[in-house]
């Protein structure tokens, strides 16, 4: 049955929704397609709600003359559940983005506020500098390594028996033969010739560059033999000096003048002591047992003797010498000395030293050294006895310092130096010889007697002990003298 078209009146609702110029018929066909395809988009269901509601309002008839209005019904629609409105999410409202670090900076500006170019300008001058300095550093550390513009110059160094690395650097800077004592002994390790040096003593040129310089220390042609001297208690430093001569260890030349003016460690025995004169050393080279190097160095030489010493006098000794000084100002006050003059002759250590070493010249046994320290002890105090008039300090007055003499003269006797104790009061200026341990062990405890001469007995080899002056020519006259 053929369709009729509906009145295109009847359906401006539906063209008011679909469009303007759609056609009546074209609407029924699409609104079929909606339900035939069992569309639910939201907008189809809109649509159906909208003819609902129409078609329940109103009553669509077609008028036409002498024919039955037939009324549009839209299928039955099936039933659409409808569904809740899903409601949109709420979007959570953007924060400010908040950045951390360091506020922006300004087109053009660096670091703390620095224009670029300036501060370009500073990191250009900072690598130059750097740059400048660590050539210069460079440079100066391999002038030191090549030896470049170094002056000939030969020094003698001594390297003792097991010393380290640390020590054999530092000494060659001190000698100046090196200028970096640091770099040489990198330069040692990073080679693996720092335990190729050898003990000895070397005579090293200042040109020499850090690798001749080792190679100088390791070649055995130029290491000098070890000789071993024993020094007898007594020596004075001229015999001290020609043994060392004779031994090739040091010229007598070259002792006796590091002796008078060349460095030494400071000593605190030494301070009292003048020097400037070739045995301005007496005394204090104490006598034992010693190793040397040939060709050794004076000061190395000496500073052995001088250690030896300050080993030797203990604590002990120090507090002795203390209670000595108070001793001898007794013995003083005892002969009527007044405190002036007490003060003014306190035994200093320079003469217990000289005193020492008269007692060591003039014994013959360690034993009778207590009792001969007690008898110059004891002229010393008594103003009758002002001279100690000991044939030994003759000796060394006359400048007979090996004792070839056999006999003092009546000339030597009478001598005008000041070491002469026959005619110069008191102890002479300085000591005559080098004293052992006993010697010292002596003049800081002797014997308490009243003694006051002594002659030696050549056959028994002692000497007999007087109190008086007739007792003593006694004792001459039985010996024969």
């Amino acid at each position: 049955m053929e369709k009729e078209h509906m009145n295109p009146q009847d359906n401006q609702w539906v063209d008011e929704i679909l469009g303007e110029g759609a056609p009546a018929e074209e609407l029924g066909v699409d609104e079929q397609a909606v339900y035939a395809a069992n569309l639910t988009h939201p907008k189809d269901l809109e649509f159906e709600k909208i003819m609902s509601e129409v078609l329940q309002d109103e009553t669509i008839v077609e008028a036409a003359p002498q024919e039955q209005t037939q009324q549009f019904i839209p299928p039955a629609e099936p039933a659409v559940e409808e569904l809740p409105a899903t409601p949109a999410p709420r979007r959570k409202p953007k924060q400010p983005e908040v950045r951390k670090g360091r506020p922006e900076q300004k087109k053009g500006y660096g670091l703390f506020g620095i224009p670029h170019i300036i501060a370009t300008g500073i990191w250009l001058a900072l690598i130059v500098f750097i740059g400048a300095s660590l050539g210069k550093l460079l440079w100066v550390c391999c002038a030191d390594l090549m030896a470049f513009g170094k002056e000939s110059q030969e020094i003698t160094i001594t390297i003792d028996d097991n010393e380290g690395i640390d020590s054999i650097s530092q000494k060659l800077g001190d000698a100046g033969l090196v200028r970096y004592p640091g770099l040489f002994k990198l330069f040692a390790q990073v080679t693996g010739k720092a335990d190729n040096i050898d003990f000895g003593t070397y005579t090293l040129n200042a040109h020499f560059d850090y690798n001749a310089m080792i190679n100088a220390m390791t070649s055995h042609a130029s290491r000098r033999d070890v000789v071993t001297i024993m020094f007898p208690d007594g020596y004075n430093c001229a015999q001290i000096f020609r043994l060392l001569a004779e031994n090739e260890v040091c010229t007598v030349e070259d002792l006796e003048a590091y002796a008078a003016t060349g460095e030494l460690d400071n000593y605190w025995f030494l301070e009292g002591v003048s020097r400037g004169t070739k045995y301005c050393l007496e005394g204090y080279l104490a006598p034992d047992t010693y190793s040397f190097y040939t060709n050794d160095d004076p000061r190395r030489v000496l500073e052995k003797f001088l250690d030896e010493f300050d080993d030797r006098f203990t604590d002990k000794m120090k507090d002795d010498f203390t209670q000595m000084q108070v001793r001898y100002a007794s013995m003083l006050s005892s002969q009527g000395y007044g405190s002036d003059y007490i003060n003014s002759h306190r035994l200093t250590l320079h003469q217990l030293i000289t005193l020492a070493s008269i007692v060591e010249k003039e014994t013959s046994s360690n034993a009778e050294s207590f009792d001969i320290a007690s008898v110059f002890y004891n002229r010393l105090a008594n103003p009758s006895h002002p001279y100690l008039g000991a044939d030994a300090t003759v000796y060394y007055a006359i400048g007979d310092y090996f004792f070839e003499r056999e006999e003092l003269t009546a000339t030597d006797l009478s001598n005008t130096s000041p070491y002469n104790t026959r005619n110069h009061e008191g102890l002479p200026p300085g000591p005559i010889c080098n004293p052992g341990v006993y010697s010292l062990y002596a003049v800081l405890d002797p014997n308490d007697t009243s003694y006051y001469y002594y002659v030696l007995d050549p056959e028994a080899g002692v000497h007999l002990f007087s109190k008086t002056y007739d007792e003593h020519l006694r004792k001459l006259n039985s010996l024969g003298y």
